[in-house]
């Protein structure tokens, strides 16, 4: 019965970050942001790459457009997580709801 009660805590509280784990999140944070960089960095090369490709070629219709799209989704998406609002539920943030009822 113990065991039962100390498993719903435990799975009730997984998704909320206590105050120690401010330097785990700042870690994992840093590694996103560094994760951005090296997509950016990397999808620059790409469309460098396959416009040169474009112009080295007979021109015509500019296919590196899907290449340039790709890319722009990629970048927005990790930006969004390296650099976006965090929705993590902090022990502040439980406080706070249990006073309001």
């Amino acid at each position: 019965m113990a065991e039962e009660i100390l498993d719903k805590q435990q799975t009730m509280e997984a998704g909320i970050e206590k105050p120690g784990d401010a330097r785990e999140m700042a870690i994992r944070r840093l590694k996103m942001k560094q994760d951005f960089r090296g997509i950016l960095a990397g999808g620059i090369l790409a469309i460098v790459v396959t416009v040169v490709i474009w112009a080295l070629g007979e021109g015509g219709y500019f296919w590196p457009i899907w290449v340039c799209l790709g890319v722009a989704i990629a970048v927005v998406g990790q930006g969004w997580k390296a650099y976006g609002p965090s929705n993590r539920i902090t022990e502040a943030d439980v406080q706070r709801e249990m006073e309001r009822g």
